[in-house]
């Protein structure tokens, strides 16, 4: 009883341990899930949002395709490490949806990015984690980064270790943004960005979730998220997906050692639930049946037909048989 209990208070974790925000997509497509989302599931997902097709059928309706003649030619994801969720953000997105955090950032990372270079190696692939530092990464995929300048801090200290961290990662997205347009290559393939912050859980954690120091947080991230967005919809036309994530890793390791343990310990059972079908298996049933019972009775009635044919010399079966083949001159 007590295992049952400490599940289920891990389920209810993992359902609130994350969001997925789509900020920007063409109207080409349209994101139709319904419901939660499990990370390990978002390879499939963005898989099938630049135009490939998902190796898992379930994925292709959660994306509906409008227009296949302008599909995204890239695709901005910023993942949010540490925090389950991004209070400041509902109202400039055009969809959010709960996350179920079942896969570290970069697993999910290395999924989409093999998923590209399936169809190609010709692709600009770049994952920047924030937290190497402006000055650790100078020269990267997007050119050179330089640290840029922001507004003077009100609440945040630069002589705070984890503040001067977290203002180094919103300079280098800013960086980034600014530098959005040297990356793009002329080009039919698809390019993936990759972005990492990963110093926002220290300065909720040094200050707390509802300080003042928490909030300029938020909206420096707020304000740099907004620049990517613009920077990358203006740099591919607006065929760009531009998304971000939140992932709270600390929920996902305990979560995933205490539902591995139950599977370890609970013998199979039959769940006794039937087979889910989609909303078109009826169709594609009754054209099946339908179409079988009419084939068959009309090859009946051929072969019945046939039969009773009369084997004259005006018939087929007597041209076809006979021994002595006749032309009409």
């Amino acid at each position: 009883m007590l295992r049952q209990l400490s599940l289920f208070a891990v389920l209810v974790a993992v359902h609130a341990s994350g969001e997925f925000i789509v900020l920007h997509g063409p109207d080409s497509i349209e994101f139709t899930v319904n419901g939660e989302i499990e990370q390990s599931n978002l390879k499939e997902i963005l898989s099938a949002a630049l135009g490939y097709t998902a190796k898992e059928k379930d994925s292709e309706r959660s994306i509906a395709v409008w227009d296949p003649f302008s599909m995204p030619r890239a695709l901005v994801a910023i993942a949010i490490d540490g925090i389950d969720q991004l209070p400041f953000i509902k109202d400039n997105t055009k969809a959010t949806f709960p996350l179920i955090a079942d896969e570290a950032e970069e697993t999910t990372w290395q999924a989409i990015r093999s998923r590209v270079e399936e169809r190609s190696n010709d692709n600009t692939l770049v994952r920047i984690n924030l937290s190497d530092g402006v000055d650790a990464l100078g020269q990267s995929a997007l050119g050179e980064l330089k640290p840029v300048n922001m507004e003077k801090l009100k609440s945040l200290s630069p002589d705070v270790e984890e503040d001067r961290k977290f203002v180094e990662e919103m300079q280098l997205l800013h960086a980034i943004a600014d530098n959005a347009f040297s990356a793009k290559k002329h080009d039919s393939y698809t390019n993936v960005y990759w972005l990492v912050v990963s110093s926002l859980r220290l300065v909720l954690d040094y200050h707390g979730n509802t300080s003042a120091p928490a909030q300029e947080a938020y909206s420096l991230l707020n304000d740099a998220m907004e620049h990517v967005s613009k920077a990358f919809m203006n740099t591919y036309d607006g065929r760009v997906i531009i998304t971000a994530f939140t992932n709270d890793a600390r929920i996902m390791r305990s979560a995933r050692s205490i539902l591995e343990r139950h599977r370890r310990d609970t013998p199979p059972e039959f769940s006794g639930r039937a087979k889910t079908y989609t909303e078109n298996y009826p169709v594609i049933f009754n054209i099946m049946l339908w179409f079988g019972v009419v084939f068959v009775f009309s090859l009946l009635a051929i072969c019945l037909a046939i039969a009773d044919m009369d084997p004259g010399r005006d018939s087929i079966i007597y041209r076809m048989t006979s021994n002595r083949m006749k032309k009409d001159n």
